[in-house]
C-alpha cells in the first residue's frame, strides 16, 4: 500500500512536470506551428527505482505570546534665540554700604517746653515742662503753670469776676533692682471770686467785699513703690501714700492721707488679685451754724478680692468688696464685683456683662472740685454707690476704629446735690444736699485714630433719673454729646477742634431768683438752657523747636450758665508761641 502511494505520488509530479515542459515549448513554437498546439497531446512517463522520502523537523518557538506596550517618548522640543549682540556701555559706580536698623531711631526728646500767650479779657498764660530725658536709671520733671483772666462775665461791671490758677508739679522716679520708687511734690493756688448774684436784688455793699473772694490753696505729696518681678508666679504689688493739706480764704482746712495697696498673681491660668485702701481725713471749719470752729472726721476702709480667669473665648472676673465707714448711719457696706466677657471672631467683637458697686468719699477737696462756689462749711455725706449694673458690646471696626455701646443702671444714696444758698449768702453760693437717685445710661463711643496724622473721639450719653425726695435730679443733664478731632498736615499745621453740648437742666435756688418759678416747697425752679461749646485750636510749627498758636474757646458765643447765675465766657481768643529747648 505504501509503494502504491509512493509511485502515484511520483507519476503525478512528473506529469506536472511535462506539462510545465511542454508549455514553455508550445509557447516557443507558437509562431511556427499554431495549428499543433492547438491537438491534444497525451504521453505516458514510467519512472523505475527507489526513493526515499523523508519530513523535516519543524523549528517551533518556545515561548508564549504576550502584549507588549511600547512607550512612546516625547522629545523634548528646545527653542533657541538667535542673540542679536547689542553694545552696551557699563559704568561702575560704587554701593554705599547698608545700614541695618535693628530698632526704630527714637525721637530726639527735648528737655523743655515753654509756652507764652494771651487773649481777650486780659487772659495771660505761662507755661513750663522741664525733664531729664532718657535714662536707665531714672527720671524727674517740673511742671510749672500760670493762667489768669479779667472775668467779665458778672451782671455787672462793678462785681469782680476774675479768676488766677496757679500750680508747681516736682515728679521722680528710680528704677531699683526689680522695683520702681515715684515720689512726687505739688502745689496749687486758685483764686476766685462769687459773682452770681443779681446787684438789683442782692447790693455788693450788703455781700461786702470779703465774701465775694475765695483763695484755695493745695499742697501734696506722696511716694509709691512698684515691683517688677518677670516670673508670673511671683507676687507683684505696688504701695502708694498720698498726703495734701486743703486751705481755703474762710479758715476752711482739710487734711487727707490715703493708703493704698495692690497684690496680683498667677496660679496656672487664674489670676488672683486683692486691692486695699485706707483713707484718713479731717476737716476743720468755722460752724456758721453753731458760731464756733469745729472739725469732722470721714475715714473709710475697704478690701477688694477679685479673681479672674480666661477659658477659651471666655474671661471671667468674680470678687466681693468691703467697706468700713466712720462717719454713717451703718459703717459695714459689701458690694460685689463681678464681669464677664466673650470673643467673637478674634476680639472683632467683645459682648460684656458686669456688676460693681463701692463707696464714694466725700470730702471738701472733692466738692470744690466739682463747684468751687460752695460754702466753706458743706455737709460731708459719703455716696453710696449700692448697685452698678452694665452691660453692652464693644470691638474694633478695623485696626484704626473701635467703638463701645453700653447700657448701665446705677443706684446711688445720698447722691450730691448743690443748690443756691440764701441763708449764708445771697443764692452766690452754694450748699449740698442729698438724695436717692437712680440713674438709667445709655452710651455709645467710637474712635479712629491713624497715629499722628489724624484722630477722631465721638461720645453720646442720654440718662433717665429717678428721684426720691428731690422734684428733680438738680443740674443733670439728660443728653450730652461729646467729640474732639485732631489733624496733622505733614507736621506743619496741627488743627484741634472740641465740641461739647448739653441739653437743659434744672437748678434749684432756695432765694427769689428772676428766672426761677416758686415752687410749693418754697424754693425755686430754675431751668438752665441747653448749649453747644465749641473750641478751636490751630498751631503752625515754623520748625521742630519753634511755633505758634492761636485758640478760639467757644467760638460760637453761646450764652450759657454751668451753675445757676454763674455765666460763662461767651468767647475767648488767645494767641501765643511754644518754644522746644
Amino acid at each position: 500500500m505504501n509503494k502504491q502511494l509512493k509511485y502515484s505520488r511520483i507519476i503525478r509530479q512528473s506529469l506536472l512536470f511535462a506539462f510545465l515542459i511542454s508549455g514553455s515549448i508550445g509557447l516557443a513554437q507558437t509562431e511556427e506551428n499554431e495549428e499543433d498546439l492547438q491537438e491534444s497531446i497525451k504521453k505516458d512517463f514510467v519512472f523505475v527505482g527507489e526513493r526515499k522520502l523523508f519530513l523535516q523537523d519543524a523549528n517551533k518557538i518556545g515561548s508564549n505570546p504576550e502584549i507588549y506596550e511600547s512607550v512612546v517618548e516625547m522629545p523634548s522640543i528646545r527653542y533657541t534665540l538667535i542673540p542679536a549682540k547689542q553694545n552696551a556701555e557699563v559704568e561702575v559706580e560704587p554701593i554705599p554700604p547698608a545700614k541695618v536698623n535693628v530698632e526704630d531711631r527714637l525721637r530726639k526728646l527735648y528737655k523743655g517746653y515753654a509756652r507764652a500767650g494771651f487773649g481777650v479779657y486780659t487772659t495771660p498764660l505761662a507755661e513750663l515742662y522741664f525733664m531729664d530725658g532718657r535714662s536707665r536709671k531714672g527720671s524727674y520733671s517740673l511742671h510749672a503753670k500760670h493762667l489768669s483772666s479779667a472775668g467779665g462775665v458778672a451782671a455787672d461791671d462793678s462785681i469782680p469776676d476774675g479768676f488766677s490758677d496757679n500750680e508747681v508739679h516736682l515728679w521722680g522716679k528710680t528704677f531699683l533692682k526689680k522695683h520702681a520708687l515715684e515720689g512726687n511734690f505739688d502745689y496749687e493756688r486758685n483764686v476766685l471770686h462769687y459773682y452770681g448774684f443779681d446787684p438789683v436784688l442782692y447790693p455788693q455793699t450788703d455781700i461786702g467785699e470779703d465774701n465775694i473772694e475765695q483763695r484755695y490753696q493745695f499742697i501734696t505729696g506722696g511716694a509709691k513703690l512698684k515691683s517688677y518681678h518677670r516670673d508670673s508666679a511671683d507676687v507683684n504689688y505696688n504701695v502708694q501714700l498720698d498726703y495734701y493739706n486743703f486751705t481755703d480764704a474762710f479758715d476752711g482746712t482739710e487734711n487727707n492721707l490715703d493708703l493704698k495697696a495692690h497684690a496680683r498673681r498667677y496660679v496656672n491660668t487664674e489670676l488672683y488679685s486683692a486691692d486695699f485702701n485706707f483713707i484718713y481725713d479731717k476737716f476743720s471749719f468755722y460752724d456758721l451754724d453753731q458760731r464756733v470752729n469745729t472739725s469732722e472726721t470721714n475715714n473709710i476702709i475697704s478690701l477688694v478680692p477679685k479673681a479672674s480667669t480666661i477659658h477659651n473665648n471666655w474671661k471671667i472676673t468674680v470678687g466681693m468688696g468691703l467697706w468700713v465707714e466712720t462717719n454713717g448711719d451703718q459703717p459695714f457696706h459689701f458690694y460685689p464685683h463681678g464681669e464677664a466677657q466673650y470673643s467673637l471672631f478674634n476680639d472683632l467683637f467683645i459682648p460684656y456683662l458686669g456688676v460693681t458697686g463701692g463707696l464714694q468719699q466725700n470730702t471738701y477737696r472733692n466738692i470744690t472740685n466739682e463747684n468751687p462756689f460752695v460754702l466753706t462749711s458743706p455737709e460731708m455725706t459719703n455716696t453710696n454707690r449700692k448697685l452698678e449694673l452694665y452691660g453692652g458690646i464693644r470691638g474694633t471696626i478695623s485696626k484704626n476704629t473701635s467703638f463701645n455701646a453700653r447700657v448701665a443702671q446705677y443706684n446711688y444714696e445720698d447722691f450730691l446735690y448743690f443748690v443756691n444758698d440764701t441763708t449764708y449768702s445771697n443764692t452766690n453760693k452754694f450748699q449740698v444736699l442729698y438724695d436717692d437717685l437712680k440713674v438709667t445710661n445709655l452710651s455709645a463711643e467710637i474712635s479712629i485714630n491713624q497715629g499722628d496724622k489724624w484722630r477722631i473721639f465721638a461720645r453720646g450719653d442720654y440718662f433717665i433719673y429717678s428721684t426720691d425726695m428731690e422734684q428733680e435730679a438738680w443740674n443733670q443733664p439728660n443728653l450730652k454729646i461729646t467729640f474732639s478731632g485732631m489733624y496733622n498736615l505733614n507736621d506743619k499745621l496741627v488743627v484741634k477742634a472740641d465740641l461739647f453740648t448739653m441739653d437743659k437742666r434744672f437748678g434749684k435756688s432756695l432765694g427769689a431768683t428772676e428766672s426761677g418759678e416758686l415752687q410749693d416747697g418754697g424754693y425755686y425752679k430754675v431751668e438752665l438752657d441747653p448749649f453747644i461749646d465749641a473750641n478751636l485750636g490751630v498751631e503752625y510749627r515754623y520748625t521742630k523747636r519753634l511755633s505758634a498758636f492761636v485758640k478760639f474757646n467757644n467760638f460760637l458765643a453761646a450764652r450759657y450758665a454751668k451753675w445757676n447765675n454763674y455765666n460763662l465766657q461767651r468767647f475767648n481768643a488767645m494767641m501765643g508761641v511754644t518754644y522746644s529747648f
